[in-house]
C-alpha cells in the first residue's frame, strides 16, 4: 500500500472497520493505531467493493481495458497494466496487481517493462514501489487515433 504496510495484519479478535472515503486519496490506507480495530479507508469511488479489497478477483477491472490501438501495440495484459496506472497514479506493484487483474509478480514485471521503455516512473516509498506514467506514457495513453484512425494509413 502507499502508506508503505506491507504484509498481515493480526486483529487477534477486533476486527476490521472498512470506511469508505470520497474525498480521499486514490488509494487504500490502514491504520492500524485505530481503537477498537484498525480501520482500512478506501477510496468510496474506486471500482472496487469491499470484496473486492478482502478478496481480490483475477479479472481485469472493466475501466481498465485497454483501447485496442494500445492492447495491438503492447499486447493486452501490458495495455492494462499501462492504463491502470494511468488512471490511479503512484499506485504500489500489488494495487497494480489488483487493477489489472493479474499476479502481483506478473505486475511488478510489466511495471519493469514498461519502466524501461520511458513510459512509467517509480518511485521507492520503504519497500513499496509506487508507479506513475511518463509524460511520454501519458502521451501514448491519451493519443486520440489509434493505427486504423490514422490519417497517413
Amino acid at each position: 500500500m502507499a502508506s508503505g504496510l506491507d504484509g498481515d495484519l493480526l486483529l487477534e479478535g477486533r476486527g476490521l472497520l472498512l470506511v469508505p472515503s470520497y474525498f480521499g486519496p486514490q488509494w487504500s490506507a490502514v491504520c492500524t493505531a485505530a481503537q477498537p480495530q484498525p480501520v482500512l479507508t478506501y477510496p468510496a469511488h474506486s471500482p472496487w467493493d469491499t470484496r473486492s479489497i478482502i478478496a481480490p478477483s483475477p479479472k481485469p477491472a472493466q475501466h481498465g481495458t485497454p483501447p485496442s490501438a494500445l492492447a495491438a501495440l503492447l499486447g493486452p495484459t501490458r495495455a492494462a497494466v499501462l492504463t491502470s496506472i494511468a488512471a490511479h497514479p503512484g499506485c504500489s506493484t500489488k494495487e497494480l496487481a489488483l487493477l489489472a487483474g493479474v499476479a502481483p509478480p506478473n505486475a511488478s514485471r510489466h511495471a519493469t517493462t514498461l519502466r524501461r521503455a520511458g513510459l512509467v516512473h517509480t518511485d521507492r516509498y520503504r519497500n513499496t514501489a509506487l508507479h506513475t506514467l511518463t509524460a511520454l506514457g501519458t502521451t501514448l495513453v491519451d493519443c486520440p487515433h489509434g493505427p486504423s484512425d490514422s490519417p497517413h494509413g
